[in-house]
């Protein structure tokens, strides 16, 4: 039992002798070394760096990361006005972008939107060989064959995206959801 009383005094003792300012030296407790972790930055669609990772003091490394997402380029190859809005054929530039998503073309479609209004009806295709045919009432077998290969979305009525094409398995989606 004084044992037991002897180390609660002496551990009082140090806890209050740890917690005073007696103008001496100050005891330090030393933590393991932290390391200052890498920033890492994206460059914009179009340069040709990619990703940058640099660490103070460190060397800057580049590398291309594969999933870096990009908006892909496009080009209103036709446009017809409308009463109630145009309708529009827009031609993606399949170099501006590496892999091509549902999201994607719902971005084409809303940055469409929103920088050239009105658009009741747009055709979203990847190759130039099916403008024609992606606005004609009855496409040839031929047309066919591409329209299953190079139309990828169509907007109705402003707001409806029906998915075409290699993105015909993607259900209906309502523009700006």
């Amino acid at each position: 039992m004084k044992r037991a009383a002897f180390l609660i005094v002496v551990s009082c003792l140090a806890i209050t002798g740890a917690c005073s300012d007696d103008g001496g030296e100050a005891s330090t407790t030393s933590a393991p070394t932290t390391t200052i972790a890498p920033v890492t930055t994206v460059a914009s669609p179009g340069t040709t760096a990619a990703t940058s990772t640099s660490s103070p003091g460190a060397a800057t490394t580049t590398a291309v990361p594969e999933d870096t997402p990009t908006f892909p380029e496009y080009t209103i190859v036709s446009r017809q006005v409308g009463a109630a809005g145009d309708t529009v054929v827009v031609l993606l530039d399949p170099e501006s972008y590496t892999k091509l998503t549902d999201i994607d073309l719902a971005n084409v479609l809303a940055d469409l939107a929103d920088r050239f209004p009105p658009i009741l009806t747009a055709y979203v295709i990847d190759s130039a060989e099916v403008v024609d045919a992606v606005v004609s009432e009855e496409p040839t077998a031929a047309e066919q064959e591409l329209l299953a290969h190079h139309y990828l979305v169509r907007l109705e009525e402003g707001f409806r995206m029906v998915f075409a094409g290699p993105f015909a398995d993607f259900p209906i989606a309502i523009l700006g959801s």
